[in-house]
């Protein structure tokens, strides 16, 4: 794995985030390696690439990008300068609602697949795109759920569901049936298993519970993914 994404050097030219940004980015970061007793990796900030420098890559919109050149694997991150704006406005480690949520879970997911990728690579495991973005949809509900318990009193709305895997809608760039299709299918499996996360554990208090399966649940291929939500009653 390499210490830094093949736009490292342009990341040093400006368009760095601000603290605030950056340090929710890795606050992020940190709480889903705990979550899944991973390793600290290198900071995802240190991985991001300015939005002007985002043109010379594939892909449009925040994303994830990897590169693999025999056991090297390189990774870097673009976030919109509509989600970086947004976050600073609004820092939803305050307070967490609906003018900010959409664009936390931009960042959330996208700080989802640097990590999971990371943690693939250093494994020498292959990883799907849809398995990527299962683990995405499950993180960034991991991510919101972490910060409005803390706002609440431990409590979360039965709405978050909702919003994050049913009334959303997808970014401008994924034109292609492929790509809307894995997403959707991302989506509706991620609302069955959070559903089951919420109803078996959450609603209960039982948070060690809940932590034990997300760790089995976070080192699981795709199919051995999709199995354990198929079984689920």
């Amino acid at each position: 794995m390499s210490s830094s994404p093949a736009a490292a050097a342009a990341a040093d030219e400006g368009g760095a985030p601000g603290p605030g940004f950056s340090g929710l980015l890795v606050d992020v970061q940190r709480r889903l390696e705990a979550l899944y007793a991973l390793d600290h990796q290198a900071p995802v900030t240190e991985f991001l690439i300015p939005v002007e420098h985002a043109g010379d890559y594939p892909g449009g919109g925040s994303r994830t990008l990897v590169t693999q050149k025999g056991d090297d694997v390189s990774l870097g991150v673009v976030l919109e300068d509509s989600v970086r704006a947004q976050l600073a406005a609004s820092d939803p480690r305050v307070h967490l609602g609906r003018e900010n949520l959409d664009p936390f879970c931009v960042a959330a997911e996208e700080v989802s697949h640097f990590v999971y990728l990371f943690f693939c690579a250093r494994a020498a495991r292959q990883v799907t795109q849809l398995e990527l973005e299962l683990q995405g949809e499950v993180d960034k509900y991991h991510s919101s759920v972490f910060l409005l318990c803390l706002q609440n009193e431990g409590a979360v709305s039965p709405l978050l569901r909702e919003l994050l895997f049913r009334r959303y809608r997808l970014a401008a760039h994924v034109t292609d049936e492929e790509g809307r299709a894995r997403y959707h299918r991302a989506s509706d499996l991620a609302y069955r298993y959070c559903g089951y996360l919420e109803s078996r554990f959450l609603r209960r208090s039982q948070l060690q519970e809940l932590t034990r399966e997300a760790r089995r649940f976070y080192r699981l291929g795709q199919r051995d993914k999709l199995e354990r939500i198929a079984a689920l009653q």
